[in-house]
């Protein structure tokens, strides 16, 4: 693994330092955008695309997927349920908790129960 890191260091050192090594990432990076807008690229990707489109749809309208969506999303509820049932904390302090973006830092755990 350190010999990978050395090796991509040495790779972006050359590239990044050296004029010779930015003319050769300009070089790569003209290329890639060639490759990315031909013709045949695109269709390739469009066909891709819609490959990914269809096995979605099939995907959703598989009962077994429709099944296991349903459980999980009993047990979600069944989860929100216990949590929200519980008068008193409904959360232990010392849990492992994932928090709510949308709450301030400042009204989150013991310190903010307390304000």
């Amino acid at each position: 693994m350190r010999l990978i890191t050395l090796g991509v260091g040495a790779a972006l050192g050359y590239f990044l330092g050296s004029r010779e090594g930015r003319q050769n990432l300009n070089k790569m990076t003209n290329n890639a955008q060639k490759f990315w807008n031909d013709p045949k690229t695109q269709e390739k990707v469009s066909q891709v695309q819609g490959q990914a489109t269809q096995k979605w749809e099939e995907a959703k309208s598989n009962e077994k997927v429709q099944n296991l969506t349903s459980t999980v999303q009993h047990k979600v509820d069944d989860a929100k349920a216990k949590v929200s049932g519980n008068g008193d904390s409904a959360v232990k302090a010392d849990a492992d908790v994932v928090s709510d973006p949308s709450t301030p830092m400042s009204s989150e755990g013991p310190a903010g129960a307390q304000n």
